[in-house]
């Protein structure tokens, strides 16, 4: 059975939306035991403790990270969009958008020599988190209309 132009669209979306979700899973898996070293170091005033290359194995794998984020960005930006998901997609790209800008503020302030601007990270978590409830919000509805 062939699809029509409109159903291999669907297929394509589909396949860019589950690639993309796909791998920000596991990248979150890949990233978070490190974000929460950093964490609790933060918390308990230990940052000075880290080995000065286990800090910098950490900043080298945010920035990373943060670049392969980027990445997929790009993928959402220009993905060819369903009409009737159109609303939704800005939406979710936007979101993920903001994501991404948090995951690369993160990174940003971890500083040389274990140097943390503590409100920047901070901030860069809360607007990661929140950005991460507004692309599952949009996923879902996105996943209702197929």
């Amino acid at each position: 059975m062939t699809m029509n132009k409109n159903q291999q669209k669907m297929a394509q979306y589909g396949y860019t939306i589950n690639n993309v979700m796909s791998r920000t899973d596991e990248l979150q898996d890949e990233l978070n035991p490190l974000f929460i070293q950093l964490r609790e170091a933060i918390d308990n005033n230990k940052v000075d403790d880290f080995k000065k290359d286990d800090y910098e194995d950490i900043r080298s794998k945010f920035a990373a990270g943060t670049a392969e984020y980027a990445e997929m960005l790009k993928k959402f930006e220009s993905a060819q969009v369903p009409a009737r998901f159109i609303g939704n997609h800005k939406l979710l790209t936007k979101a993920f958008a903001s994501f991404v800008e948090g995951c690369q503020q993160m990174t940003d302030s971890l500083g040389d020599d274990k140097q943390i601007d503590v409100d920047s990270f901070n901030a860069a978590e809360k607007q990661q988190d929140e950005a991460s409830e507004k692309v599952s919000k949009f996923l879902n509805k996105i996943q209702v209309l197929v």
